[in-house]
């Protein structure tokens, strides 16, 4: 681990169920990003066949706009998972992890180095 940054999350939902909008925000307040959440939840027990796998529920973070490179990325998603995994876990609910998609990584990977 380098230096794992600390954030703050903003939470709002959206009109659409399950669906939630964050701010993020660094250690000194200041703006760092801009999240889509999804909680992946898998169906209830009841619902599927008694040989179905056990899924786990997990969360899908869309990063919208953030201050990231191919330097910094881990470091990112280990400091947002952090954040995002405390903020929607519940009594009732533990998300075991994060997966993060990025809506065009290309464009973030091939920019120059400065």
């Amino acid at each position: 681990m380098n230096n794992v940054p600390v954030y703050k999350l903003r939470l709002a939902r959206t009109l659409y169920n399950n669906f939630y909008r964050a701010r993020l925000q660094d250690a000194n307040g200041e703006d760092a990003g801009q999240l889509l959440i999804v909680p992946g939840l898998p169906l209830d027990r009841s619902q599927l066949p008694e040989n179905a796998p056990i899924a786990d529920p997990y969360l899908l973070v869309i990063v919208e706009d953030a201050d990231i490179n191919k330097n910094n990325v881990i470091d990112f998603e280990e400091g947002v998972s952090r954040a995002v995994l405390a903020k929607f876990t519940t009594e009732t609910t533990s998300f075991k992890h994060c997966e993060f998609y990025y809506p065009s990584p290309a464009f973030y990977f091939a920019q120059e180095e400065e």
